[in-house]
């Protein structure tokens, strides 16, 4: 088998790609034994080349239970699966999560299971600070919530007025209107308490209900010289959330590509479903998110400096930006169980994705 093994990266480039990634990665074979590994798995591991290669998977200090059911599920399904923050217990150095992904090989039996590392004592160093700057939100908004909702409830009573002159065509802009100013008041509500737990209603949301009123209202402002391309799977189930927060997170997140992308902005919104992407909860449950939700720009992408902290309150790469839309969007698909990203697309541009869970799923735990 080890012969077999090596054949499967068998050129020096291989081995040089291998090497360069800045995670651990190593070879299992069909009786889940270490046959090869590459890249920073023997400091990630804290043990040595010639240890592991005599180890089983699943003694593998930290994480070996969630590397052996990882990998049999991936062998079982043939299929490449991925599972996102596992802790590490105990941890491997001040390595407290890590992210797994097990890919089976058509041949041979092999698994590569590759293991990222997510650090987070830096996050824990910075928390004081984040906290400080959400109460710094939470206390600019306490103070400006009277006049803007002042001026709202004037706007939503000038809509109304003016709708009762209007003819049904132009009736559903004042329409809009009102829900907007309506949404607009619950926003700066929540902003209030933006430092304290805010208890959200939890039901079925069609998500593409949801992205058609976003690209509806960005279409008739902001976006109106842009072009939107939508690209949807129309057999997604209803996902896990609410349909006003939602819409108020990918307004912000299609809002935030066009901006970034300029006069000449092209943008993608898609959604698939995803095999193999699971999280932990925070009571140590299994959750799967399978619902993707992707915006991509053709703009100049994230800068790097501001990449790793883009979700913090207050960061921006925007002139005159304050930085709190996204740190919105954050927090609220957390309260969902989900997770949204951003990284720079192979092909320019920033992508920003959002994962979700089913909704039959919750109701079926919960059942």
């Amino acid at each position: 088998m080890a012969t077999e093994t090596n054949a499967a990266f068998n050129t020096v480039q291989d081995q040089r790609i291998l090497a360069s990634l800045r995670q651990g990665v190593i070879v299992v074979d069909q009786d889940n034994q270490i046959q090869q590994v590459f890249a920073h798995a023997e400091s990630l591991l804290g043990r040595s080349r010639e240890s592991l290669l005599t180890c089983a998977l699943a003694d593998l200090d930290g994480i070996g239970d969630q590397a052996l059911s990882l990998v049999s599920r991936a062998r079982e399904e043939n299929s490449p699966l991925n599972s996102y923050d596992v802790r590490c217990s105990p941890p491997l150095g001040d390595v407290e999560l890590v992210d797994l992904h097990a890919n089976p090989l058509e041949s041979d039996g092999i698994t590569i299971l590759s293991i990222l590392p997510r650090r987070i004592t830096a996050f824990l160093e910075q928390k004081n600070e984040m906290d400080a700057a959400a109460r710094s939100v939470s206390g600019l908004a306490s103070m400006l919530a009277h006049e803007i909702k002042n001026p709202l409830s004037g706007i939503r009573g000038a809509a109304q007025l003016m709708g009762r002159a209007l003819d049904d065509k132009h009736l559903r802009l004042t329409e809009l209107i009102c829900k907007e100013v309506d949404r607009i008041k619950d926003l700066v509500d929540d902003l209030e308490n933006f430092n304290t737990p805010v208890e959200l209603n939890m039901e079925p949301v069609n998500i593409h209900e949801v992205l058609d009123h976003v690209l509806n209202l960005s279409v008739a402002g902001f976006a109106e010289k842009a072009t939107i391309r939508p690209i949807f799977d129309p057999s997604l189930p209803m996902v896990v959330g609410s349909y006003d927060r939602l819409v108020q997170v990918f307004l912000n997140l299609v809002k935030n590509a066009i901006e970034a992308a300029g006069p000449n902005a092209d943008i993608t919104v898609s959604t698939a479903y995803r095999h193999g992407i699971w999280i932990k909860g925070v009571g140590g449950e299994r959750i799967r998110l399978p619902i993707e939700i992707s915006i991509k720009d053709n703009g100049p992408g994230i800068p790097e400096n501001i990449k790793g902290h883009l979700f913090d309150p207050f960061v921006t790469g925007k002139s005159g930006g304050v930085g709190l839309g996204l740190s919105l969007v954050a927090r609220f698909i957390s309260n969902f169980g989900g997770t949204v990203t951003a990284n720079n697309h192979p092909d320019g541009g920033a992508v920003f994705k959002v994962q979700l869970a089913m909704y039959e799923d919750i109701n079926h735990e919960q059942k």
